[in-house]
């Protein structure tokens, strides 16, 4: 993950640098609680499948920064950090239907992680509240897995649950591409407006990344995905140059096909995120 944010940062510091000379910048800094979920599922031969689950919650830290011009649109560029996803407990299900549909190994792990996302747009105004926007948005989730419990082996219910002694292993998921997008705002009044937005990228790059220490078992896995970002609130404007927003927002990505890197009759069969939750953010404009 920090490799991927520096090399964003590069990036950045580029395309502020060619944005050159607007009417008006502005910087919004914000925090956005979430609650969500990473999932995925590989299918093997001859009929056997395996899921992963890892719950997602945290509060993003976020900054945005857009460099416009009323007329021409401009640069606009938002992203957000959780330097420590809350601890939780995930899942991990297999199941062999040539044995049997019940469950053959059924187990808990201890997880933790950080997460972070990205969006960099080139704005274009669309009438006097509206605008649409092309650009390119990255996210993603890293987690790590201890303290392993099965509670199912072999088909056969643990009483007590068989500790999985050593886990410490880890799964990133990384979702990718290009996306096209609109924006709005209506004014309830002199101070008072609703904002909204909503961006779609249906031609996304999906990739995880496994590593089993218990194992010594290192995976990719690689495939086409889409991704949806919206939001919708409320803004309180305080001056001309400052204003507060509450609102919710809504991240969804998923894997529409992929492969897995250990072999060619592995099928990455799904992979989804969501994270969503009531954000707040503060504006100010130069």
């Amino acid at each position: 993950m920090a490799k991927a944010l520096r090399a964003w940062t590069l990036i950045l510091v580029f395309l502020f640098s060619a944005a050159g000379t607007a009417a008006a910048d502005e910087v919004a800094l914000g925090v956005w609680p979430v609650t969500g979920s990473q999932l995925w599922r590989i299918s093997f031969p001859p009929n056997g499948a395996s899921e992963l689950y890892y719950p997602h919650s945290g509060t993003y830290f976020t900054a945005s920064y857009e460099n416009m011009t009323p007329r021409r649109g401009g640069l606009r560029v938002e992203g957000g950090l959780i330097n420590a996803v809350k601890p939780a407990v995930g899942g991990d299900s297999d199941w062999d239907y040539t044995q049997s549909s019940n469950l053959w190994y059924y187990g808990e792990f201890k997880t933790t992680g950080k997460s972070a996302y990205i969006n960099v747009d080139w704005v274009k105004p669309a009438g006097a509240d509206g605008e649409y926007f092309i650009g390119y948005g990255y996210r993603q989730n890293a987690f790590r897995m201890t303290d392993g419990v099965y509670y199912v082996e072999n088909y056969a219910t643990q009483s007590p649950p068989d500790g999985l002694a050593g886990l410490d292993s880890t799964y990133t998921a990384t979702y990718q591409g290009p996306h096209i997008g609109v924006k709005g705002r209506s004014e309830l009044s002199r101070r008072v407006s609703v904002v909204g937005s909503v961006a779609y990228s249906p031609l996304a790059l999906a990739q995880g990344h496994g590593w089993w220490n218990l194992r010594s078992l290192d995976f990719d896995h690689t495939g086409a995905a889409q991704m949806v970002d919206a939001y919708i609130g409320v803004r309180y404007a305080l001056g001309d140059k400052q204003a507060v927003t509450a609102g919710y927002r809504y991240q969804y990505m998923s894997l529409y096909h992929g492969t897995e890197s250990t072999s060619a009759d592995i099928s990455w069969d799904k992979a989804t995120s969501v994270q969503k939750g009531f954000y707040f953010a503060s504006e100010f404009r130069f």
